[in-house]
């Protein structure tokens, strides 16, 4: 059994290595969907984002860094949304909120939105992950509003990214 997978797999190997060069850069040029493009952008922003916040950068270049991965979120809800209809409802009440999350207190924030308190009912829990997506980064720009003025500002803040780029990993998940 292991001897005719291993044949398989090197047959597979010198096929795949065989192929003319043409087809190869064909094959490259061929787009990406736009949400394995969202997707990647969002990774690469959420992981710089907590970089700069575990290296203590200033209030300002945070808030503005979570105000593009919140842009960039909308961007990716669109994308799931085509995916998972049932979402709609759900994902389309935040989004028109998107705008005024950052500006409310912490408190508001937690309770109307990562709780759900301001959001109609969601039927798939992948619509709570993708929710998220945008939540934490708005949290985060709300905490850099107030200018990281105590120091446990920086560790919620680096919670609140931590804890998206969890959230992230179940959306990107149900997006392949």
């Amino acid at each position: 059994m292991y001897k005719q997978l291993g044949i398989a797999c090197a047959a597979l190997a010198l096929f795949a290595c065989s192929e003319q060069p043409s087809t190869q850069a064909a094959k490259t040029e061929v787009q990406a969907p736009a949400s394995d493009n969202a997707l990647g952008q969002y990774k690469t922003q959420a992981t710089s984002l907590l970089a700069n916040i575990r290296e203590h950068k200033s209030a300002t270049d945070l808030e503005q860094e979570s105000a593009n991965l919140v842009a960039t979120s909308r961007d990716l809800l669109a994308d799931f949304v085509t995916k998972y209809p049932q979402c709609k409802d759900y994902l389309d009440a935040l989004d028109k909120a998107a705008d005024i999350i950052p500006t409310l207190p912490l408190e508001e924030i937690e309770s109307g939105y990562h709780e759900d308190g301001k959001l109609p009912e969601y039927s798939e829990p992948v619509c709570y992950h993708a929710k998220d997506l945008l939540v934490h980064p708005a949290t985060v720009q709300a905490i850099a509003k107030l200018g990281f003025t105590e120091k446990t500002h920086y560790e919620d803040a680096e919670l609140e990214i931590v804890e998206v780029i969890a959230h992230f990993g179940q959306v990107e998940m149900a997006l392949k």
